[in-house]
């Protein structure tokens, strides 16, 4: 757990510097890239917050439950975006005549969801597949 959430901090300031940098107007898989990396160790840090919780002898369930609490942070993240676009963009330019944003259209939102739960499935896939493995190898 400790392991995802400093990824996910990473993650963080990653996209803080992509804001302040313009990467996400210059190379627009970085949006793509963090999203599904924020999906992937937020995943990471729910299979490890949730591990006590979640029976072990039901995969399809677990990962269900993964990619639903994944998915609502997502969703989540995706209203702050347009929130913080609704409520701070005018207010960043009155204030020092700089024009921001902080979303893009429905594609992006789209796309950006997207990658959120493919992050989470991808974690979830690694974590079934080391299972089975190391269930083979004890028998």
């Amino acid at each position: 757990m400790k392991k995802a959430f400093l990824f996910l901090i990473a993650v963080f300031f990653v996209n803080i510097m992509s804001l302040y940098y313009g990467w996400y107007l210059n190379y627009s898989w970085s949006d793509q890239v963090l999203h599904f990396s924020g999906g992937f160790f937020m995943a990471m840090f729910f299979s490890a917050y949730l591990k006590d919780h979640l029976p072990a002898d039901s995969k399809l369930k677990n990962t269900l439950i993964i990619l639903g609490v994944v998915s609502f942070i997502g969703v989540t993240w995706e209203f702050a975006e347009y929130i913080a676009n609704v409520v701070l963009s005018p207010i960043i330019y009155n204030q020092f005549a700089v024009k921001t944003y902080f979303m893009g259209d429905l594609n992006d939102t789209i796309s950006d969801l997207l990658m959120d739960i493919l992050g989470a499935g991808a974690f979830s896939l690694i974590l079934i597949l080391r299972r089975f493995a190391s269930q083979d190898k004890f028998q």
